[in-house]
């Protein structure tokens, strides 16, 4: 890690025990455990965050009923250039 910080933190024994062996099968440091747990907890919040600012726009501007008819013709012509026999 180019641009590591160094932390120190409490955990609870059970967790570490659990964490000890999940990193022995994996052959991973504790630190890149960690940082590999803390990089997923982070891309899962800004996950969350993004579907929810999604949604929130969506209720702010649904589809209209002509944006609705232009996707269903889309997807006829897209469909229709299938091959439906080999599927």
């Amino acid at each position: 890690m180019a641009n590591a910080a160094k932390i120190a933190c409490s955990i609870d024994a059970d967790l570490l025990r659990r964490v000890e062996t999940v990193r022995a099968r994996t052959g991973e440091s504790r630190s890149a455990f960690i940082s590999r747990a803390l990089l997923a907890m982070t891309a899962e919040s800004a996950r969350t965050r993004a579907v929810k600012e999604y949604v929130e726009a969506y209720k702010d501007h649904p589809e209209s009923p002509a944006d609705v008819a232009t996707a269903r013709r889309a997807a006829r012509r897209a469909l229709s250039r299938l091959d439906w026999e080999d599927a």
